[in-house]
């Protein structure tokens, strides 16, 4: 019999969920659980906001319904170079602390970033904070950082491209940034000791630079590609 990676991670959030609604009636602390394989139709679903904006500077498409739609069981966030709109979702609900992991294809053209990330404030301000996953350089390079009280603190590491299953662990005093193997295996790649406690939403999106020196420099040249980035399933534990 097939081995479904999806049913398996839901039944563990069903699990965790559980544990967690046990946890909280003797007052532990916990993240609360959340898993979502995308195999619904239409939207991005009753646990997400689709974004319907533009961030301004270095971002160079607006964000749209248009460009989120679910695929064979993905979420798939595009950028369309002809309209110049893209892709953006976050969770409806807050998280503090918990494992956030995700499996996720990227896109590879120039200029673009594919995201897994939590976010809360105003960007720059001191109510900025934030925690990111993005895939930079045409999904060559992953960018890791956290914000706190908008500043930032990031590192950058060469990847693969294709399908890949990346995360962070965000506890009281360090966040941690892993990749996934094929068996389940975890391995550590960036460990930052670090104390944030302000809850965030959970969000991805998919945008491509403006030509800004700031875009070039974060993202390099953007030369008119576009395309889709796709997620497989989102678990929160």
């Amino acid at each position: 019999m097939r081995f479904d990676l999806k049913r398996a991670l839901r039944a563990a959030w069903l699990v965790g969920a559980a544990c967690a609604a046990s946890a909280g009636a003797t007052g532990a602390a916990r993240a609360a659980s959340f898993f979502d394989g995308f195999d619904g139709t239409g939207g991005a679903g009753p646990a997400w906001e689709t974004a319907t904006w533009h961030n301004g500077a270095p971002f160079g498409c607006g964000f749209a319904y248009s460009e989120v739609w679910k695929d064979a069981g993905t979420m798939v966030l595009n950028v369309n170079a002809g309209t110049g709109r893209c892709g953006e979702i976050r969770t409806l609900q807050s998280f503090t602390y918990g494992k956030f992991t995700t499996r996720l294809k990227a896109s590879t053209f120039a200029g673009g970033n594919t995201s897994f990330f939590l976010y809360t404030g105003t960007a720059g301000t001191a109510s900025h904070f934030e925690i990111d996953i993005e895939l930079i350089k045409g999904g060559t390079v992953l960018h890791t950082n956290v914000w706190k009280g908008g500043v930032q603190n990031y590192k950058q590491f060469p990847i693969a491209t294709g399908w890949q299953t990346l995360g962070f662990e965000w506890r009281e005093n360090f966040v941690r940034w892993f990749t996934v193997n094929a068996q389940g295996g975890e391995t550590t790649i960036r460990h930052q000791i670090v104390s944030v406690s302000t809850p965030m939403r959970l969000m991805l999106n998919h945008w491509r630079g403006d030509n800004s020196p700031d875009a070039i420099g974060f993202l390099g040249q953007w030369n008119g590609g576009g395309g889709p980035a796709q997620y497989d399933w989102v678990r929160v534990e």
